[in-house]
């Protein structure tokens, strides 16, 4: 989490109401926009860790509320999450211009998106943290921010440099049926942006994705706050079939895209893949400023 970001380009690949020859065909007229790749490495603890009862609901959402431990903003910069005052004006300027495409798409409430690289190690992890750091940037907004990319995780190592390293996860909620959202939600460190980490299974199965429990999951955290948005951290598109399950569950997918990491007919074969209404765009990692 600490690669120094990059220009980049975000692209807009559809309108609503555009068929898929016009999404190709608009591919050349894009906007600039700055995202970083990020080596992730997933970490699991041995610990078993015990579940939190019924009875405990309430004290445990009112506790998933409060804000935590705050990193400086020496700690965000170091970690690569960006912040209202960071010193790349060009990566604020370029998340803002994505935040802002996607509330075009959905002007008179939230939404849910899933971030997805189109290949592994292409930079979905950090563009999916960042744009729900930036969501978070306005007072009457909360993001939250949800790992489901169970094969290279990244949000535990967020929680555990602030202690929250026992945190409940996804992966526990959809296994574990005493457990209610409240119990899974836990701060970030930045303010206003709640995250869900994926927890810990020793059997990790596609099927998780395609249960009632989870597409339950993805109506409740988004419906319960008005004001909150939910960006879904996902695996590759190339590389797991959760990525095209989890898009179908989300309002709208970004793809992420290394460049020159891919060539037009893999990306058009993946965005194929996407239903054509939620699409938001393209993202170009990693191009050379």
């Amino acid at each position: 989490m600490t690669d120094r970001s990059r220009i980049a380009n975000v692209r807009s690949i559809i309108e609503q109401t555009e068929g898929k020859a016009a999404r190709r065909g608009s591919k050349n007229g894009r906007n600039l926009v700055p995202v970083t790749r990020r080596r992730q490495e997933r970490t699991r603890g041995s610990d078993e860790r015990d579940l939190v009862s019924v009875d405990d609901r309430a004290r445990a959402e009112l506790q998933s509320m409060e804000e935590g431990k705050l990193f400086t903003e020496r700690q965000l910069d170091l970690l690569g999450i960006i912040h209202p005052k960071s010193r790349n004006r060009g990566l604020i300027d370029a998340l803002r211009q994505l935040r802002t495409k996607l509330y075009s798409l959905r002007p008179d409430g939230n939404f849910s998106v899933l971030v997805s690289s189109v290949v592994p190690q292409g930079g979905g992890s950090f563009t999916a943290l960042n744009l729900a750091a930036t969501i978070a940037f306005d007072k009457a907004k909360t993001s939250l921010l949800v790992d489901a990319n169970m094969y290279n995780p990244v949000i535990h190592k967020l929680l555990k440099l602030i202690g929250r390293e026992d945190s409940h996860g996804l992966l526990e909620y959809l296994e574990h049926p005493e457990l209610g959202v409240e119990h899974i939600v836990s701060p970030s460190g930045v303010p206003r942006m709640r995250v869900i980490p994926i927890g810990r299974n020793d059997e990790i199965s596609a099927e998780h994705f395609t249960s009632a429990r989870y597409k339950q999951l993805m109506h409740d955290i988004k419906s319960r706050y008005d004001n909150r948005f939910v960006v879904v951290d996902g695996p590759a598109m190339t590389t797991s079939a959760d990525a095209k399950i989890l898009s179908d569950l989300c309002d709208f997918t970004v793809l992420v895209v290394p460049y020159g990491g891919v060539t037009s007919g893999v990306l058009d074969s993946v965005v194929d893949e996407i239903d054509e209404s939620r699409l938001a765009g393209v993202v170009i990692n990693d191009q050379p400023s």
